[in-house]
């Protein structure tokens, strides 16, 4: 490796384990092309071809040691993960968001049903109509077509 790395590129890098370029630029409040820029330019510095072999070179070279990955932080045993759902009697087993626990989703499927009928029967009736006014359209017309145009079999 030729050249050290900048801050703001190992920060790109580093970020670039679990987050996309987009997510990355908001995080750190640049545009998604600047962070595309510092990972190109991390990866050429490190002479890797690709984001995982420059955080692998990353990671065992001695000036940025083993903390070139990040590691997720290992939740106490007597806590629970803020993703797991608890089975207390005080709460509701249910969808884990961050560290809120919220009660399972009503059961909607018949309004779901009811719904796509009533969609489907408002579709049909559109279509019946359009085919109504189309056809009867080209019945008034027929009267005044020159003789010419219908062809009938004799």
């Amino acid at each position: 490796m030729s050249d050290r790395l900048t801050d703001r590129q190992l920060q790109c890098l580093r970020l670039s384990t679990t987050m996309t370029d987009k997510d990355i630029a908001r995080h750190l409040g640049i545009s998604h092309h600047t962070v595309s820029l510092h990972v190109r330019e991390a990866m050429r510095r490190l002479q890797a071809s690709s984001r995982k072999a420059a955080l692998r070179r990353l990671a065992s070279h001695p000036l940025y040691g083993s903390d070139a990955i990040p590691t997720p932080p290992v939740p106490a045993p007597d806590q629970p993960a803020p993703d797991d759902l608890v089975d207390d009697k005080d709460r509701m087993i249910g969808t884990a968001v961050g560290s809120w626990l919220l009660p399972p989703p009503p059961a909607r499927r018949g309004l779901r049903l009811g719904l796509i009928f009533v969609f489907a029967a408002v579709a049909a009736l559109i279509t019946v109509g359009i085919v109504n006014v189309v056809s009867g359209a080209v019945g008034a017309l027929a009267p005044h077509a020159p003789p010419t145009a219908i062809l009938t079999q004799d």
